[in-house]
């Protein structure tokens, strides 16, 4: 038996839409990068401004290699939602009820500054449970 495909043309995001996207895996550090690439094809179809995809990239860096360094179950669950109002809101749930803290490194000290860059950056973060979580306003004009 033969087959054939009728290719779907591809559907544009319009940042009107609410989008929101979730995915559960082991925890692994390549799965930082995997989740930047999803997040900013996402983020760019819905035509959001490159200034405010790079903060978001890096947010989402922070957060999920914290919940896959740092957390203490078998499975991180991502989450990236967006919608009408502009606000991206990243989770991770890394299984671990553990506090999470602001740390000050020492200038020599290599790693320690993830939760720095996300108070820095987020307009809001925090921690409910076992997940961490943060905001970025994508209508807010870039700081440089």
């Amino acid at each position: 038996m033969t087959r054939s495909a009728t290719p779907v043309p591809p559907i544009a995001v319009d940042i009107r839409d609410a989008v929101r996207l979730s995915v559960s895996f082991r925890p692994h550090t390549r799965r930082v990068a995997n989740l930047r690439r999803i997040t900013g094809t996402l983020l760019r179809e819905g035509d959001v401004r490159e200034d405010a995809v790079e903060t978001v990239l890096l947010l989402v860096s922070e957060i999920v290699t914290n919940a896959v360094v740092h957390g203490g179950g078998d499975r991180v669950r991502f989450s990236i939602s967006y919608g009408p109002s502009g606000d991206v809101l990243i989770e991770a749930d890394d299984g671990s009820p553990a506090r999470i803290e602001v740390r000050n490194p020492e200038t020599e000290d290599e790693t320690g500054r993830g939760l720095l860059l996300v108070a820095a950056l987020a307009r809001a973060w925090g921690r409910r449970g076992t997940r961490t979580w943060c905001t970025v306003d994508t209508r807010e004009a870039s700081a440089s």
